[in-house]
């Protein structure tokens, strides 16, 4: 009756993961409020000033990192060349965090700060909760006013607008296997768009350069000729411009939505991902004389000439085009540019009307806050800051700026007073924290809470048998619970889990030592041997894992094994992964069930996944093979079979393997084995999914798994040994908490066009490529399998799960209001859910405890 008590407990548990994740997370990631409708020139009762262009060429590379245009290495010499003539005004744009192609489109368009829940929606291409068809922007006011737009290139445009181009032309954003394709779908309509007067509005959405930086880095040799490739865009559309007398007078924009990280991915808060290019180009601007010198050297922080809000496209966009700013634009117009208008009662005109639209929206937000010019005239502005610097900044550029003292000299003062204001209404607005829902917060965490108390019982008699392993859970658990409140910890993680590793391993050499039966002469001290060098074993490979691939933020540059030294020691890498590989197939050898099929699966199967590996390095990443006698074997190789056809013949192999190992589960005893050999299986998959550079890794796991095995591990300790190493291989894999470490790179193998489901899984599996061997492998080390081993490992699984998520909910819900919520906390959040829902519930359970069942040893 008590084992019945105890399974239903874990599996309430379980049903309440994902149901407080559920709860909260609906809490946690609202929508923003939002002024409905458009934005008109009555509203704020001034005439538009007069539009300088009257067309607009939007001119988007994705991942446009600011060095890649302004720095002494880059490809865009074109535009480089404009810059210096003064035709073309530079500028690096701050793209806040969530540095993804969402919510950075809906700033740039919108001028608002986006939710954070985008991150999530950026990856449903068929998701339209997130439209802005209903919301203003700089597109729906050129509709508003009967212009047309076209737009080509990523088809987030479409999702974000549907309904709102003449003509379009959309390529998915996240098949990133392609370089050139998805590019030169957008740049065949340009000479035909170019020769047409019917539109206002031409965007373009390029993806190849992201693409690039996803699979192969920003140092990539593929990068610099992209980059040429999107500078001869640049320089046929400016000639267009100068040439054509119907685009006399467009505006041509070039930014990127966000930049990239040094290892090609973003979504994070570091400066290469904060930090994208932002050019106005036109021959109008030579008069305004600001000609600047190009290349220049990089600074550190990647803040190239003058920094500007990504959301200052739009209040700028709008007063160039004549247009209303957007009702939730928290944009401020760019003042380099308001000497395009000749007198000062414009600019004044400009600038009023862009402060009386952000002072509209400070209103919604603190309605109990008062702008009376009288109330706040002896404010001193320097000493205040939040609400009350709005406050008293709107009061001072009110009585400077007031409609009957709109003449030519009161620019001068009342320009700047306005552009303060701007500037402070947009910060506090920035700021502002997102409405949660409290009582949600709440909720979700009640249910965690919930689950952990019905697992205590449990996790106490397992606990009260072994004490000294249950000892140094607690601590575990009790250390990362109270790491989850100190921003520093949560990004630097993985220097948690290395140093619990290597405590557990201590733990495991003194508790060997201790069990063992003491005596003297040979047996003895083969015992004492063997516990020596399992430790030593362990405790090297445990280092090399340490170093494999920097991750965290503090050390994310440092030099590592994979970047740095294989980079220079390509002949290394490529041994030892043929190593891996040989390993797999001797491996698959020795443990399958057929013997006829013996020779043929273990050499024909790990050489076609060899064979893609190479191909795939070759396609994506050549620097690897550096001139090596491999480069010459990819040189011979057929160029009609796709990497897409070689991936979907290794894919079908595991497959047969798979269904060949159940099959001969049923008709033999040898349950052992055919236990082996599916692991070997996953083995050979998850090596397919990851990295060339980390495919190493996999001999590491192996010897580190003979090595725990060698040490008799009880019941629990397996399951603390592999609960450990799922995390400690996690960050070894090059993983962290911020966004930007997501591997997209595997992402497509085998996959022709972008699905969701598809994508979604190989994602998944490639970054999680490390904790899916340990749970594999955690069946091989257990002792015995049993109903009862299988509850008492989902028991504390589900224990540790559920108090991790109570500690990062806490926190989230603590310091909801903290300036890196939505930089670090935020995040966090989202790897706690995958965490706990696809790697813990999905594969932890559903698919090890399952497997367990289904290769249970009688």
């Amino acid at each position: 009756m008590t084992v019945l008590r105890s399974n239903w407990a874990v599996v309430l548990a379980n049903i309440l993961v994902p149901l407080g994740i559920l709860v909260f997370s609906s809490g946690f990631f609202p929508y923003k409020p939002l002024l409905p409708g458009l934005a008109t020139f009555d509203e704020v009762g001034q005439d538009a000033t007069p539009a300088i262009f009257d067309k607009v060429v939007f001119m988007v590379v994705d991942a446009l990192r600011s060095d890649f245009v302004y720095s002494d290495e880059s490809g865009f010499s074109f535009t480089q060349s404009l810059i210096r003539s003064g035709a073309a005004v530079p500028f690096t744009a701050h793209a806040s965090s969530p540095t993804v192609t969402m919510p950075r489109l809906k700033a740039m368009t919108t001028g608002s700060v986006p939710s954070f829940l985008d991150v999530i929606l950026n990856i449903a291409e068929s998701d339209t909760t997130s439209t802005l068809a209903y919301q203003d922007t700089w597109l729906a006011q050129l509709r508003a006013r009967g212009d047309r737009l076209v737009m080509y290139g990523d088809d987030t445009w479409l999702k974000l607008f549907p309904g709102m181009f003449d003509r379009a032309d959309g390529t998915t954003s996240f098949f990133v296997s392609d370089f050139f394709e998805v590019d030169n779908n957008v740049t065949r309509h340009i000479p035909d768009e170019l020769a047409q007067s019917d539109w206002s509005a031409l965007i373009m959405h390029y993806l190849g350069l992201d693409h690039i930086g996803h699979k192969a880095g920003p140092r990539s040799p593929f990068m610099l000729f992209k980059q040429r490739e999107m500078d001869d865009v640049v320089n046929t559309i400016y000639t267009a411009i100068q040439q054509q007398e119907h685009l006399q007078s467009t505006l041509f924009v070039l930014c990127g939505d966000h930049g990239m990280n040094e290892a090609g991915n973003h979504g994070g808060s570091s400066a290469g991902e904060t930090s994208p290019a932002l050019l106005f180009m036109s021959p109008k601007f030579e008069i305004l004389g600001n000609r600047a010198e190009s290349p220049i050297k990089t600074p550190e922080d990647l803040r190239f000439y003058q920094t500007v809000e990504q959301a200052d496209i739009t209040a700028t966009l709008a007063g160039l085009l004549g247009l209303p700013i957007p009702m939730n634009s928290l944009g401020v117009f760019i003042p380099v540019f308001l000497d395009m208008w000749e007198t000062g009662t414009q600019k004044l005109q400009l600038l009023s009307r862009n402060a009386q639209q952000l002072l509209n929206i400070v209103k919604s937000t603190f309605p109990d806050a008062t702008f009376d010019p009288q109330t706040s005239s002896c404010c001193e502005l320097d000493t205040l800051s939040g609400i009350e610097g709005a406050q008293c900044a709107w009061s001072r550029a009110h009585r400077l700026s007031s409609l009957e003292k709109l003449t030519e000299d009161v620019f001068s003062d009342a320009g700047p007073a306005l552009l303060r204001f701007s500037r402070i209404a947009q910060e506090v607005m920035s700021n502002t924290a997102s409405n949660y829902d409290l009582s949600r917060l709440c909720f979700g965490l009640l249910a965690l809470a919930v689950a952990v108390i019905l697992l205590l019982p449990t996790i106490y008699q397992e606990i009260s048998q072994a004490v000294s392993a249950g000892v140094f859970l607690t601590f575990m658990v009790i250390g990362y619970g109270c790491m989850m409140f100190a921003s520093s910890y949560v990004e630097e993680e993985q220097q948690f889990w290395y140093w619990i590793c290597s405590g557990w391993i201590v733990y495991l050499h003194v508790r060997s030592k201790s069990s063992r039966p003491r005596s003297h002469g040979k047996t003895g001290l083969f015992s004492f041997c063997i516990t020596m060098l399992a430790t030593l074993g362990l405790i090297i490979s445990q280092r090399i894992l340490r170093r494999w691939n920097q991750t965290g933020q503090k050390f994310t540059a440092e030099p590592d094994i994979a970047r740095a030294f294989f980079a220079e020691h390509p002949v290394v890498l490529w041994g030892l992964i043929i190593v891996t590989y040989m390993d797999s197939g001797f491996h698959l050898f020795l443990n399958l069930p057929s013997a006829a099929l013996s020779w043929l699966v273990s050499l024909v199967l790990p050489t076609l996944a060899f064979i893609f590996k190479l191909n795939f390095v070759a396609n994506d990443s050549p620097e690897l093979l550096a001139n090596s006698f491999l480069a010459k074997v990819v040189e011979t190789w057929p160029d009609d079979l796709s990497l897409v056809f070689q991936a979907r013949l290794v894919f079908g192999g595991l497959a047969c393997c798979s269904l060949l190992a159940v099959l001969c589960k049923k008709h033999t005893q040898h349950t052992q084995t055919s236990n082996t050999y599916l692991h070997e299986v996953v083995h050979l998959f998850l090596m397919t999914q990851s990295r060339a550079t980390n495919v190493p890794l996999f001999l590491i796991f192996r010897l580190q798994a003979t090595l725990f095995s060698s040490l008799d591990l009880t019941g629990i300790e397996v399951t603390v040994t592999t609960l450990i190493q799922q995390y400690m291989t996690f960050f070894a894999f090059g993983g962290s908490n911020a966004i930007s470490s997501v591997d997209l790179s595997s992402a497509y193998n085998g996959i022709g066009s972008y699905s969701v489901a598809l994508v979604g899984v190989l994602t998944f599996v490639s970054n999680w490529a490390g904790p899916i061997w340990w749970i594999s492998m955690s069946h091989l080390l257990r002792p015995r399998v049993t109903s009862k081993d299988n509850h008492d490992s989902a028991a504390l699984l589900t224990f540790h799960v559920a108090t991790s998520l109570v500690s990062v909910m806490a926190a989230c819900t603590a310091l909801r209001t903290h300036l890196f919520i939505w930089t670090v906390f935020s995040p966090k959040y989202l790897y706690s859910m995958a965490w706990a829902t696809a790697n813990h519930v999905i594969v932890n359970l559903l698919g090890g405890i399952g497997f367990a069942s289904l290769w249970s040893r009688k």
